[in-house]
């Protein structure tokens, strides 16, 4: 089985998707309303200051402690598939 990647740039794919689906799920919304509204919510929920989730938006978060948190708030997690996340990047345990 290979190991998915953990990487900041996957990261930022997978926040976009959460907020495609939010945008599907409110239609009457304009996209930038509904995507602002959905990371709203994730960086509350993972705890995440507003620069912070800036950087993941953007693909650019390398510090290892806030991207778990919300890659868990997405429901995925790491430690799952045995991977570390480093500075970065990740390890392979």
């Amino acid at each position: 089985m290979s190991v998915p990647s953990f990487s900041p740039s996957m990261l930022q794919l997978f926040l976009y998707a959460h907020c495609v689906a939010a945008h599907a799920r409110t239609p009457r919304l304009k996209f930038q309303t509904a995507a602002e509204r959905e990371k709203a919510r994730l960086r509350k929920l993972a705890r995440l200051t507003v620069n912070q989730m800036h950087s993941a938006w953007m693909g650019r978060l390398p510090t290892p402690e806030p991207r778990a948190r919300l890659w868990a708030v997405l429901g995925h997690f790491p430690s799952d598939f045995g991977v570390v996340l480093t500075h970065g990047g990740q390890e392979h345990g």
